[in-house]
C-alpha cells in the first residue's frame, strides 16, 4: 500500500521557497512604491517652481509674506499638496513641510525663497533618496535659480549652509549647480544627515 502526500522534509523545503518569493515580492513592492512617490514629488515640486518663476517680477510686497495663499488662489498648487489646516505650508507626497516666501532684505534684494523641510535625523538611505531627488529637480532650473542650499541651524541661531548656485551667481569659486556631480551631490546631502538643528533645503530666485 502506498502512501500520499509529501514529508515534513519537503514542506519545509515548500515554506521556504514561498518566503523567499514572499520577501522578494514585498522588496520590489517597496522599491516601486519609492519610485513612483520620487517621480511624484519631481513633479509637485517642478509645478511649484515653474508657478513662483512665472510670478516673478510680479509680487508688490513691502516686506516678507508667505506666497503660498496667493498661489492656491491662482489654481497653482496640485490640490493633494493642501492642507487646510496649515494656511502658510503644503506638503508633498513623502509628508515634507514646504514654504515659499517672498523676501526683502537689508540691502533691497527681493527674492523667493523655497523652504523644504527635510527629516534628516535618521541617517538612512530613505532621506539620502529624497535629497537626491530634489537636487535633481533643481538642476533643472540652473538658469533660473539663485541659489540651492542644505541649512543646519547652530546653537547660536545662526545657520550653516552648503551652497550651490545658478548660472548667473556661479562665478569664482562658487560650486556651479549645473556642473554638480553624483558625487558632490552625495556630499552635498550627507551635510545634514544625523542633525537635527531645524534642517532644509532651500531654493531661491531673485525677483
Amino acid at each position: 500500500m502506498r502512501e500520499c502526500g509529501r514529508s515534513m522534509v519537503e514542506m519545509l523545503g515548500v515554506l521556504a521557497i514561498i518566503g523567499v518569493l514572499s520577501v522578494g515580492a514585498i522588496a520590489g513592492y517597496s522599491k516601486a512604491m519609492m519610485k513612483y512617490k520620487l517621480n511624484k514629488q519631481a513633479e509637485q515640486i517642478s509645478t511649484l517652481v515653474n508657478a513662483g518663476l512665472r510670478y516673478a517680477g510680479q509680487w508688490h510686497f513691502s516686506q516678507d509674506t508667505h506666497l503660498v495663499p496667493y498661489l492656491i488662489k491662482l489654481n497653482e498648487v496640485p490640490k493633494e499638496m493642501i492642507h487646510n489646516s496649515s494656511v502658510n505650508f503644503l506638503y508633498d507626497i513623502f509628508g515634507t513641510n514646504i514654504s515659499i516666501v517672498y523676501t526683502i532684505n537689508n540691502n533691497n534684494q527681493h527674492y523667493t525663497q523655497f523652504f523644504i523641510y527635510l527629516n534628516t535625523a535618521n541617517n538612512d538611505d530613505y532621506a539620502l533618496s529624497i535629497c537626491r531627488n530634489l537636487v535633481n529637480i533643481s538642476k533643472e532650473f540652473h538658469a533660473n535659480l539663485w541659489t540651492v542650499e542644505m541649512l543646519n541651524q547652530k546653537d547660536d541661531g545662526n545657520f550653516d549652509a552648503y551652497t550651490y548656485y545658478g548660472d548667473a551667481y556661479c562665478t569664482g569659486s562658487r560650486r556651479c549647480l549645473k556642473n554638480i556631480t553624483v558625487e558632490e551631490t552625495e556630499t552635498f546631502c550627507r551635510y545634514n544627515l544625523g542633525k537635527t538643528g531645524n534642517p532644509h533645503f532651500k531654493l531661491r530666485w531673485m525677483e
